[in-house]
């Protein structure tokens, strides 16, 4: 149960984070500042709604036959990827 509170608990995080850098980036935007705080708190964000969505996946894939599974590796690959790019 504690790994399921914890699970929650970053969910939580990532939509605060997310909804704060929504909100900034409007505001910032209005006044004409371009803030890189912004960015770095919605790729934060991105990087635990991310983390979470595949631990979840990792629960499904596991049950299921070896193609799932691969399937899942090489999309956390590509994810993990594309965001450094």
């Amino acid at each position: 149960m504690k790994g399921k509170g914890l699970v929650n608990f970053l969910a939580y995080l990532a939509i605060i984070l997310i909804a704060v850098a929504l909100i900034l980036g409007v505001i910032l935007s209005r006044v004409g500042i371009s803030a890189t705080v912004v960015s770095a708190m919605t790729l934060v964000a991105q990087c635990i709604a991310y983390a979470i969505t595949a631990v979840f996946a990792f629960a499904f894939a596991k049950g299921k036959n070896i193609g799932f599974m691969i399937a899942l590796i090489i999309a956390v690959i590509l994810i993990i990827v594309m965001l450094f790019l």
